[in-house]
């Protein structure tokens, strides 16, 4: 995108909403925006050295400020604290070694269509003379002719003093040289949908693969919090994802097993880790053989299952919504059979249970899969205790453990 370019108009009107809250919320979003003009090599990373980072091959980076108002403030006027505070964070890192102000692109991103003149007048700036200039002009807001400063706002008066320090006006000048401006004139997710649909997939099946893509990116953003890891999505993975879900809504397909059955010692080892999902299948008392098949099936489905994945066989979306269509399934058998059954032993109710779910052919909407993948699917959930057989399996479970 050219420096210049104006992605287009927003008119967001008054709203309730926090703008700190909605500030938050487009991060992940603003990831599939950057990655959509990511190459090879690039990953793009949320609160890691920026809002949003774009770490390039050649290890050039842009540190992305994402600046939000759902109401009329101006977040990049002429003494919008928030400018002046970012323009001294990246001051700081600069000074700090963090970054090489010749290798960071450093972007200011708002959500609105606002405008100041010292932003504007940055922005301009390509030549580091240029930028010198305009950081002179800028100066001259806030000094007087003899170099004092004048009566300004507490709340960004510290900023201020940092970035127009005169011992700091080369580093400075280095920022502004490598600044760009980028504003929505649409509202921001209109705009993060008009770049997507740039991505050259048929109109009829772009809306779904948005909604997957935009899913997919928030799944792994939640999960890398919750494990405490650093928020980074590299381009591979997404075009690896995206891939998938193209997959998932042009055509179905069978996908072919890259596993084999388990051998003997594999199946020993199996048994005597004591899983959850074997555990299920000897309280309603099945024999060995039944456990030496789930056993097959649970190995083979994991194995393929991954292997699927990585390649972007099947999105994360089919894989989901295949499991909700299992439970739902057990679900309704469990609820017929403790009916038609009542009379039943519990163990001879977890059987019946058990062995129509295996009967069942629950299809993943948008890939055909090998025999023993469902099984192994259903053995998978019965290992983490999504699905049982017998009417109290989770007691059950419990007393085993216990």
């Amino acid at each position: 995108m050219d420096k210049g370019e104006v992605i287009k108009k927003t008119n967001i009107e008054k709203t309730h909403v926090p703008d700190k809250v909605y500030a938050f919320m487009i991060q992940s979003h603003h990831m599939l925006y950057e990655l959509l003009n990511c190459k090879d090599g690039d990953s793009v990373s949320v609160e890691v050295f920026d809002d949003v980072g774009v770490e390039h091959e050649d290890g050039s980076k842009d540190a992305i400020q994402l600046k939000s108002a759902l109401s009329d403030r101006n977040p990049v006027s002429n003494k919008a604290a928030d400018l002046w505070k970012t323009m001294y964070n990246w001051l700081i890192s600069v000074e700090a070694g963090i970054f090489d102000p010749g290798k960071v692109k450093f972007i200011l991103f708002l959500n609105v269509n606002k405008q100041g003149t010292i932003v504007n007048g940055f922005h301009l700036a390509e030549r580091y003379d240029e930028a010198v200039l305009a950081w002179k002009n800028a100066r001259r807001e806030f000094y007087d002719e003899k170099g004092i400063l004048k009566e300004i706002g507490e709340e960004y008066k510290k900023y201020i003093e940092y970035f127009f320090a005169q011992d700091r006006m080369d580093m400075a000048c280095k920022i502004i040289q490598n600044f760009e401006l980028k504003k929505c004139i649409d509202n921001y997710t209109i705009t993060v949908r008009k770049e997507f649909d740039k991505s050259g997939i048929p109109a009829d099946i772009i809306e779904p693969i948005y909604m997957g893509i935009i899913g997919w990116i928030d799944l792994n953003v939640t999960k890398m919090v919750e494990n405490n890891e650093a928020i980074i999505i590299s381009f591979e993975n997404y075009q690896v994802q995206l891939r998938a879900l193209y997959r998932d809504y042009n055509q179905k397909h069978s996908l072919m097993p890259h596993s084999v059955k388990p051998n003997k010692l594999e199946i020993q080892n199996e048994l005597q880790q004591q899983r959850t999902y074997i555990t299920q299948l000897e309280i309603i008392d099945c024999d060995y053989t039944e456990k030496i098949e789930a056993i097959n099936d649970f190995i083979r489905a994991s194995i393929d299952r991954t292997i699927w994945a990585d390649n972007g066989d099947i999105s994360f979306l089919s894989m989901q919504s295949y499991e909700e269509k299992l439970k739902r399934s057990w679900n309704l058998e469990r609820k017929i059979i403790m009916i038609e059954n009542k009379n039943e032993l519990p163990e001879e109710q977890g059987k019946l249970i058990y062995y129509k779910c295996q009967r069942n052919q629950i299809e993943m909407s948008s890939v055909s899969v090998p025999d023993f993948f469902q099984n192994g699917c259903y053995h998978l959930l019965a290992d983490g205790l999504e699905v049982g057989w017998h009417p109290q399996y989770l007691e059950k479970i419990k007393e085993v453990k216990d």
